[in-house]
């Protein structure tokens, strides 16, 4: 059993340097390599598949579920970082390092809420891990990934 840990693809708010809105979808290119990742994970035992509820990365995870045959189960502790007043934002515009340790988004979350948060997340995966006869795929974020890997799958340093 593995868990493939998975980043959405494109949309036109990466490619613009914008911060993303729950609701952006997607780029064609974004589109394209949602069916990639589709096309290659189909010749894994992948037996579940869980979602970020974001427009990005169901969109992604709707790419393998037509693929395998597998429904999507949404999970909104998969979701990116709440950047609040700030979502829909050029980062050039942005006065303040979005990435910093001490930065809180008016209206979003603080550091510590998110990996709280993703923390409840993982402990979710490893549940929907548990006892499956094949692979979980796992459709989030960027900062999610981060989080993870920083907090829970990073060997001794």
């Amino acid at each position: 059993m593995a868990i493939y840990l998975i980043r959405h693809g494109e949309t036109p708010g990466n490619r613009d340097r914008i911060v993303q809105l729950p609701a952006t979808p997607l780029s064609e290119r974004g589109l394209d390599q949602a069916e990639r990742l589709a096309e290659r994970l189909s010749g894994h035992p992948v037996r579940r598949i869980l979602a970020s509820d974001l427009a990005r990365a169901d969109m992604t995870a709707q790419a393998l579920s037509r693929r395998l045959d597998l429904p999507v189960q949404p999970e909104p502790l998969l979701q990116e970082r709440n950047f609040g007043d700030l979502r829909g934002t050029p980062y050039a515009q942005l006065e303040e390092d979005l990435f910093g340790p001490a930065f809180a988004p008016p209206g979003g979350e603080t550091w510590e809420d998110f990996h709280e948060r993703v923390d409840l997340a993982w402990a979710k995966i490893q549940h929907a891990a548990q006892g499956l006869e094949g692979h979980l795929a796992v459709v989030t974020h960027g900062l999610v990934l981060h989080s993870l890997v920083g907090r829970h799958l990073a060997g001794p340093g």
